[in-house]
């Protein structure tokens, strides 16, 4: 391609700043696709980076300002933007499981699952936040089980129970790793158009969207770390990171044969390909060492790293291989590394695969002789060009800002979680039933309905799926919990109406009886969960005699000159008296007349009624005014009197009243000559 064609600002400048080298690639989109123009590609001069992280921010931006510079002489004009990605080093993983209480009567929708999830999510970030410290960006997570009701189930769409639980493993990558890598490129005059993530770049390099319907594992064995991320239904689910990689291997070999770094680099890459491999030591000695001998030598330690990348990547994989494995960066050419992922992950050796630049589709390359090496820098220029120079987004929630980190499609949720919003707000709970039993049948009061939360993007209904942009505003009226059941007996009484009768001239009411755990209980009198409620209709007299009367012995009741008895049924209006019931002298005394005669028991005939005998005594008393005399009866109570006046008892109307002297009086009180009585219906 013609350099002198190419116009500035057209130029995409991506960097991969690793823990040996940095590579520097520019290039320019054409025809759909990435052609590189000029690359550049230097070692630290001093170990700068130790597994993947910057540990003196001057000597990366030396070697930083070194490669830009070469690409400006190059390019014969300035570079002033730049892409870059931070390692997998810095990625924080936790696996949690979150745990929420739902419904019984409700069925489990996507917002109930997505809730679930939310809340297992932020479990994890809270998990990692008690080991490092500043803000955090979630970068990716996957569900490894949910639960319902205490059990595993694949799927909960529509299923319906009391609990459910999700079990994730979620990334997070701290803003203090963003700061560091910012300040390298002010020290080196570059702004940051987007900065993603080195698995992200190596994935979007190597495994074309289209391929991410599968479910795959990239692992980017670098000098200091292996980075590790998962594609599964058409999304990078998973990413990791193993702080082991081909640096373990040459520390081991430099160690061994008394060499220095970059010789033992060497001695690493020809060892499989060579049967002899010669070098000079520290010592300066001339060696010659058998290419096998140091194969056997490094199996150990290649054994080692292997099996922790494949640890990983069934973890990061909810507990199973994937389908197959790419391999990219310099470790993945590691003498037996191939052969040890095969074998603990128990797929065919011809399912893992090591891809080199030749690999990737979407670019054109002058040089492919850097090989996996290069293929991170690639896949960081292509992210940037898909995300239009962006390596944050803000978006508007609730009238307030959020910032995500731009490494993957974002959506309502991922706002939540970076917002710190509970995800309980989401789910409306309704409100709680109330269960009993009324007249022997088992019921319950229903709390009111709670009301899911509404979602808006640009004042358009939205779901918690759905995507967000740059400069979306979102509004979110958060779930509101239904009321609970609040019951009372009278909620029950399907008839309020009383019947109203007279009893002795005074009115009553006739109106329903409640008992609740038998004890009588006021109509208003709130239900409780567990309750036995028993409500009575009282219509006849022995009911009214059972829940209104108090005391019932020695009365009759009548209504007009009829008594009546306790079927009957009372009616409106009724007017029923009570009388007590009068032991209207005793009917032995008939026998006053008759007198038991002799020792031997025989009654005396009417002859003998002469011999008789007989009281003279007599007592006046003043019944209603008039005076009466009581005779013949040595001793006199109050209910003889009834024997000399002209009362009728059979036909009530009303209370009787008996006086004595003023005072009321009793049935059975003392007479004595000279008292008033008083008798009368009140």
């Amino acid at each position: 391609m013609d350099l002198i064609k190419v116009n500035p600002k057209d130029i995409i400048f991506a960097l991969d700043i690793g823990t040996r080298t940095v590579i520097g690639t520019v290039g320019i989109v054409r025809d759909k696709k990435f052609h590189i123009v000029a690359e550049s590609c230097i070692e630290h001069e001093e170990r700068a980076m130790l597994d993947g992280q910057i540990h003196d921010i001057n000597l990366v931006a030396a070697a930083v300002h070194k490669v830009k510079s070469q690409l400006e002489e190059s390019l014969g004009f300035s570079l002033s933007k730049v892409a870059i990605a931070a390692a997998g080093r810095f990625l924080k993983t936790a696996t949690v499981k979150g745990t929420m209480e739902i419904d019984p009567y409700v069925e489990i929708d996507k917002d109930i699952i997505r809730s679930i999830e939310l809340t297992a999510v932020k479990l994890a970030e809270e998990k990692v936040n008690k080991q490092s410290f500043g803000k955090l960006y979630c970068v990716g997570f996957s569900v490894k089980s949910y639960y319902l009701n205490g059990y595993v189930i694949s799927n909960l769409l529509s299923h319906k129970g009391e609990n459910i639980a999700a079990e994730v493993i979620a990334t997070f990558l701290p803003r203090t790793v963003v700061d560091s890598l910012y300040a390298v490129m002010d020290k080196v005059d570059l702004e940051v158009i987007n900065l993603t993530l080195e698995p992200i770049a190596a994935m979007e390099a190597v495994i074309p969207s289209n391929l991410r319907l599968l479910n795959l594992a990239l692992v980017d064995i670098g000098a200091g770390t292996s980075d590790i991320a998962i594609s599964s239904k058409d999304t990078v689910s998973a990413y990791g990171m193993v702080p082991m990689a081909g640096d373990e291997v040459t520390e081991l070999i430099a160690q061994n044969y008394l060499v220095d770094f970059n010789t033992a680099e060497r001695i690493k890459r020809e060892c499989s390909v060579k049967e002899k491999v010669s070098f000079i030591d520290v010592i300066g000695l001339e060696n010659e060492i058998d290419g096998n001998e140091i194969l056997e030598f490094i199996q150990p330690i290649v054994s080692k790293i292997g099996k922790e990348i494949a640890k990983n990547v069934i973890e990061l994989n909810g507990g199973k291989s994937p389908n197959a494995i790419f391999l990219v960066g310099g470790g993945a050419h590691t003498p037996g590394i191939k052969e040890v992922l095969a074998k603990e992950l128990n797929l065919p050796a011809q399912r893992i695969a090591i891809k080199g630049r030749e690999a990737v589709v979407e670019c054109e390359c002058i040089n492919k002789e850097l090989g996996s090496t290069g293929v991170t820098v690639l896949g960081i220029a292509l992210v940037s060009v898909k995300r239009l120079g962006h390596d944050f987004i803000d978006v508007t929630l609730n009238d307030k800002i959020v910032s995500l980190f731009n490494s993957h499609t974002h959506t309502v949720m991922d706002v939540m979680l970076q917002a710190g919003i509970n995800p309980k707000t989401l789910i409306g709970k309704n409100g709680k039933n109330i269960k009993f039993t009324l007249n022997g049948t088992k019921r319950v009061a229903f709390g009111t309905l709670g009301t899911n939360a509404a979602i808006e993007i640009n004042k358009k209904p939205a779901s918690i799926d759905a995507e967000v942009r740059e400069g979306d505003c979102i509004i979110i009226s958060y779930a509101k919990d239904g009321k609970n059941a609040s019951a009372k007996a009278m909620d029950y009484i399907h008839n309020l109406h009383s019947i109203s009768f007279f009893v002795n001239d005074i009115i009553t009411n006739l109106e329903p009886v409640v008992t609740i755990n038998n004890n009588r209980a006021n109509i208003e009198t709130a239900i409780l969960e567990g309750d036995e409620i028993t409500i009575v209709y009282p219509s006849t007299l022995k009911e009214y005699i059972q829940f209104f009367r108090e005391e019932n012995k020695n009365v009759k009741f009548y209504v007009g000159n009829e008594q009546i008895q306790d079927s009957y049924v009372i009616n409106e209006g009724d007017r029923i008296f009570i009388i007590e019931e009068l032991s209207l002298k005793n009917n032995e005394i008939a026998m006053d007349n008759k007198e038991i005669c002799c020792d031997n028991k025989e009654i005396c005939s009417e002859e003998n009624k002469e011999d008789k005998k007989t009281y003279e005594i007599e007592f006046v008393v003043i019944v209603n005014n008039k005076s009466i005399t009581l005779k013949n009866k040595e001793k006199y109570v109050f209910i003889d009197v009834f024997d000399y006046i002209d009362f009728d008892l059979s036909y009530p109307k009303g209370n009787l009243v008996l006086m004595l002297n003023g005072n009321k009086a009793g049935y059975y009180d003392n007479l004595k000559t000279g008292d008033i009585i008083d008798i009368y219906w009140e």
